[in-house]
């Protein structure tokens, strides 16, 4: 089961008979992929899901316009945090790392 998915009904309660013929999905409202905190994600249909993401990746700071997609944002981020606490860094430094990680993601643009 996709953490998403646990951690929605977890807070939530199970969302009856999904992916059993009903048309529900988990969306994500903040689009970040790795994203498990139960208030970003709500439920609604496939067809709404896709609609948000192609609408908000044409966003040049949305997360979904990230050259490395959504997972390999993720996994950069989670390696910026794993390098800045096996340095000792502190939270401030390893927001810092965080950031310059997002930043360098990011697509090429005029604004």
């Amino acid at each position: 089961m996709p953490g998403h998915l646990y951690g929605y009904q977890l807070a939530h309660g199970v969302i009856p008979r999904l992916g059993w013929g009903t048309d529900l999905t988990v969306c994500h409202t903040c689009d970040s992929h790795s994203c498990q905190q139960p208030a970003h994600l709500r439920l609604g249909t496939a067809a709404e899901n896709r609609a948000e993401w192609v609408a908000r990746r044409r966003d040049p700071g949305s997360p979904l316009s990230d050259l490395r997609g959504p997972a390999g944002r993720s996994r950069a981020i989670g390696a910026a945090i794993r390098a800045g606490q096996a340095a000792g860094e502190s939270e401030v430094e390893i927001a810092a790392r965080v950031e310059a990680v997002i930043a360098d993601g990011r697509p090429l643009s005029l604004w």
